[in-house]
């Protein structure tokens, strides 16, 4: 077996592994929004829940940034945790003082919501390892597919690994954004989907623009 062939191979497997920890981490961001209420008929004994407390504000701060954008910050101590500072709303700052209880949601060990008195306010749930774990497996992917496609010719601008970097930088952010909008998983899927090959093509690109002159070596295979 040709070895294009076989590094195009091992790009597409390992790609197909990416999207598949690319799924999972989109699951685990939204699936907060999907677990039942601790302790309730719908909870099953052993599976993931949200467990309801209650926290006490014990401190209020607002922060104004050099742009003149505020940031109003509530720091709230809980029953199984120690206190922490959450980002919340004008109004959520302006009705919850010191020393009034709020309303927590904690699902898988923290925090994933704090409320009061109708006011709501979710904490990010930033996948920041998975995205990166899925952004070097899809750039090592696309790398590997890229050269399966093509020849390397010597004289072209960009080398492997500032392709790969790129690649995975690319990757990383999208993913990063594609996890957290939780748009449907169908649509988020599609956009991922679609844009691997228009990362395939422009690593491509990048390996077959050289100088000028012919070079058959670095024509694509098909």
């Amino acid at each position: 077996m040709p070895t294009q062939v076989l590094f195009l191979l091992a790009g597409l497997a390992i790609t197909v592994l990416g999207f598949n920890w690319f799924v999972d981490g989109y699951h685990a961001v939204g699936a907060y929004e999907h677990a039942p209420v601790c302790g309730t008929a719908v909870a099953t004994p052993g599976a993931d829940c949200v467990l309801r407390e209650t926290g006490k504000v014990t401190a209020r701060d607002v922060l104004t940034d050099s742009d003149g954008g505020t940031t109003y910050k509530l720091t709230v101590a809980h029953e199984t945790g120690p206190a922490h500072t959450y980002e919340v709303g004008e109004a959520f700052y302006d009705d919850a003082n010191v020393g009034v209880d709020v309303d927590l949601a904690v699902f898988r060990g923290r925090v994933s919501e704090v409320s009061y008195d109708g006011h709501r306010s979710r904490t990010p749930n930033t996948p920041w390892l998975t995205s990166l774990k899925v952004a070097l497996l899809v750039g090592l992917g696309a790398a590997l597919t890229a050269h399966g496609l093509t020849r390397w010719r010597s004289g072209a601008e960009l080398g492997p690994a500032a392709i790969g970097a790129a690649i995975v930088l690319f990757s990383h952010i999208g993913s990063l954004v594609l996890m957290t909008a939780q748009w449907p998983l169908a649509v988020t899927l599609g956009i991922a989907v679609l844009g691997w090959p228009v990362v395939i093509a422009a690593g491509m690109e990048a390996r077959t623009t050289d100088a000028p002159g012919p070079d058959p070596e670095g024509q694509p295979l098909w």
